[in-house]
C-alpha cells in the first residue's frame, strides 16, 4: 500500500476506543479506533445500521447525541474542530442563499491563515470572482456564481460539487464526506472520485469518505475500512502483505491505492479487478452479518427514561431561545449585518409580506362581523347606531391582539417553523455549524427578531383592518364621525379606558416575542424524520394558543379586578 503523504505521526484525526451506546442500551460502535494522516483519504464502508452515520454525529453533533440519550465514551479523540469540514448527504446547500451566497458564507467564516484557496496562499477570498473561482475548481460553470442562482435549480451532481466547493472554500483541512455519491449516476460518481483526489493533492488536505458505493470507495481510497456489523469496530480491508499488482485481488493482498486518481492512472483491467474484489468483500460480510442487530460488544445497561429535566425541555426551550437571541442579536447585527439581514429578510418575507393580503382580508371581515353583531344585540327599541357610539373602538382594543396572535402562529409561525425544521431535517444546520457558524447567532437571533417585528406589524395591520370593517358598518348605519369614534380607544382613550389600551399594547408585545421564541425553539429542535417537522408546527400552534389564553385570562383579572 502506498503510504499517505505526511505519514501518520501527526494525524489530522485520531480516535481511540470509541464506544457509542443507543438510548435503549444497544451498542452501535464498540472500541473503534482510527487515524487519518495529512494528505490521506480514508473510506469507511459498512451495511445499514453499522454505525457510519453515528460516527459522523459523534464528530459533528456530539451535544445532540447527549440530549437524545446516547452514551458516548472515547479513550481519546484528537481533532481540531476548526479544521473539520462536512459535506452531508445530497450536499445540504443552504436554501435561503443562492449558490454564490453559499460559497461566500463559507469564506467569511473560514479560519484565518492556511492556503486552501483557489489561487494558493496569495489569492484573496473576497470579491465577486472568488465564488466563481471555487466553482471552476470543482469543474462547474462560473456562471452559476451569478447573483440569484437558486440552489434548487442545481442537479444532484452539481449540488454535490457546490457542497464540496463550499467546504473547500471554508479552508478546512480534514473533510468528512457523508454518502457524497447518493443520487449520482456512475459517470458522475467517477467524476466525483477524481475531484476528491485532485483537491486532496492540490490543497494538501485529508478526507474521510463514508459510502455504500463501491465505485466511489475504490476510486478515492488510500485505505479502506469496514465498520463491522459483527464486532462493531473498524476492520481494514486489503491490509495484508500480498501483491496488489497480481492477477487476482485476494483478501490478503495489499490495496494499491485509489484507482481513479488522475495523478496515478490505473488501467481498466486493474481497476475492474479491484472493484470486483472490494464488492465481494463487502457483500460477503453483509451476507454473513447483515441481519445482526446493533447489539455487539459487552452488554450495556438500559438507560433510564427521560427525567423531569428532559420532560420540561419544551417549556424551558422558548425562554432559553429568547434569552440567547436577545444576548446574541446586537453583536451579530454589528459584526455580521449582511448575514443578519439575509435571514431576517427570509423570515419577514414568509411571515409578513406573503400573507399580508390574507391578514388584511380576514381582519376586515372580522371587524365588520363583530361590530355588526354588536349592533344587533340591543333588542327592540335600541338603535344600532346608538350601540355603536357606545362601544366605539373597544372591540378592536379587546380582540385584535388575541385574534392576530392566533392567526399569526397558525400561518406565519408555521411557515418559519417548517423552514427551520427543514434545515435541521436536511442537515443544513449541521453543515452550518461545520463551517464554524454559530447557528444560534446566525439563525436564532435574526429569526427571533424578525418574527417579533412581523407580529407587531401584523397586530397593527389587524387592528387597522378591524377598524376598516367597523367603518363599513358605520357607513351602513350612517354614523357620523366614524373614524374618530372607532380610533379614540386606541389613540386618545378616555381616562377610564386607558388601562384597556395599555393592556392591548402589553399583550401585543408579549405575544410577539413569546410566539417568536416558541417558533424558533420548536423549529430548531432536532428533526430525526420528516414527521417531526409537522409535529413541531402543531406543538407550536398549541403552545402559543395556550400562551395567548393564559395572558388573556391573567390580564382580564388584573384590569377588571
Amino acid at each position: 500500500m502506498t503510504a499517505p503523504p505526511g505519514g501518520r505521526d501527526d494525524p489530522r484525526l485520531s480516535v481511540r476506543g470509541l464506544r457509542v451506546v443507543l438510548p435503549d442500551g444497544r451498542v452501535v460502535i464498540d472500541e473503534m479506533s482510527l487515524d487519518v494522516a495529512p494528505g490521506e483519504v480514508v473510506v469507511l464502508l459498512g451495511g445499514s445500521g453499522a454505525g457510519k452515520s453515528t460516527f459522523a454525529r459523534v464528530l459533528f453533533e456530539r451535544d445532540e447525541l447527549d440530549r437524545a440519550g446516547f452514551d458516548v465514551v472515547a479513550g481519546q479523540v484528537v481533532m481540531d474542530h476548526g479544521q473539520l469540514g462536512l459535506v452531508p448527504q445530497r450536499g445540504a446547500l443552504f436554501d435561503h442563499l443562492d449558490v454564490r451566497g453559499n460559497l461566500e458564507l463559507a469564506m467569511r467564516y473560514a479560519p484565518p491563515g492556511g492556503d486552501a484557496r483557489p489561487g494558493g496562499a496569495d489569492d484573496v477570498d473576497a470579491g465577486e470572482g472568488a465564488a466563481a473561482r471555487w466553482l471552476e475548481r470543482v469543474g462547474l460553470d462560473r456562471a452559476l456564481a451569478a447573483p440569484g442562482t437558486a440552489v434548487t435549480r442545481l442537479s444532484g451532481g452539481q449540488a454535490q460539487r457546490v457542497a464540496v466547493a463550499r467546504v473547500l472554500a471554508s479552508r478546512r483541512r480534514l473533510l468528512f464526506l457523508d454518502e457524497p455519491s447518493v443520487g449520482l449516476d456512475p459517470h458522475r460518481v467517477r467524476m466525483l472520485a477524481r475531484l476528491i483526489r485532485e483537491q486532496v493533492r492540490a490543497l494538501g488536505i485529508s478526507a474521510i469518505v463514508v459510502t455504500h458505493d463501491v465505485a466511489l470507495a475504490a476510486g478515492v481510497a488510500d485505505r479502506l475500512f469496514l465498520l463491522s456489523l459483527e464486532h462493531r469496530r473498524l476492520e481494514q480491508l486489503f491490509a495484508g502483505g500480498g501483491d496488489g499488482d497480481g492477477d487476482v485481488a485476494t483478501p490478503d493482498a495489499t490495496w494499491p491505492g485509489p484507482v481513479d486518481d488522475p495523478a496515478r492512472p490505473v488501467d481498466d483491467a486493474t481497476r475492474g479487478r479491484w472493484m470486483i474484489a472490494l464488492e465481494k468483500a463487502l457483500l460477503d460480510h453483509l451476507e454473513a452479518h447483515g441481519a445482526r442487530r446493533a447489539d455487539g460488544g459487552a452488554a450495556a445497561p438500559r438507560r433510564r427514561a427521560p427525567g423531569r429535566g428532559r420532560a420540561a425541555e419544551p417549556l424551558i426551550a422558548p425562554f432559553r431561545v429568547a434569552g440567547t437571541a436577545l444576548a446574541l442579536a446586537p453583536a451579530q447585527l454589528l459584526r455580521r449585518p449582511g448575514d443578519f439581514a439575509q435571514v431576517g429578510r427570509r423570515v419577514l418575507a414568509q411571515t409578513l409580506l406573503r400573507p399580508l393580503l390574507f391578514y388584511g382580508v380576514v381582519s376586515v371581515l372580522i371587524g365588520y362581523t363583530v361590530l355588526y353583531v354588536i349592533s344587533k344585540v340591543g333588542g327592540a327599541g335600541v338603535r344600532p347606531d346608538a350601540l355603536i357610539r357606545q362601544i366605539g373602538g373597544a372591540y378592536v382594543v379587546a380582540l385584535a391582539p388575541a385574534l392576530a396572535a392566533v392567526l399569526f402562529v397558525a400561518a406565519s409561525g408555521s411557515a418559519t417553523n417548517a423552514w427551520l425544521g427543514s434545515m435541521g431535517l436536511t442537515r443544513q444546520t449541521v453543515a452550518l455549524e461545520a463551517l464554524g457558524v454559530d447557528s444560534r447567532a446566525y439563525l436564532w437571533a435574526p429569526a427571533w427578531v424578525a418574527l417579533g417585528v412581523a407580529f407587531l406589524a401584523v397586530a397593527a395591520l389587524f387592528a387597522l383592518g378591524m377598524i376598516v370593517g367597523g367603518l363599513l358598518v358605520c357607513r351602513q348605519y350612517h354614523v357620523p364621525g366614524a373614524w374618530d369614534l372607532l380610533t379614540a380607544d386606541l389613540f386618545d382613550p378616555r381616562p377610564e379606558r386607558i388601562r384597556y389600551a395599555l393592556r392591548a399594547g402589553f399583550l401585543a408585545w408579549i405575544y410577539g416575542w413569546g410566539i417568536a421564541a416558541d417558533v424558533v425553539a420548536k423549529g430548531s429542535a432536532a428533526k430525526p424524520e420528516a414527521d417531526a417537522v409537522t409535529r413541531g408546527m402543531t406543538a407550536s400552534v398549541v403552545a402559543c394558543t395556550l400562551w395567548v389564553v393564559a395572558w388573556e385570562l391573567t390580564t382580564v383579572l388584573v384590569v377588571l379586578r
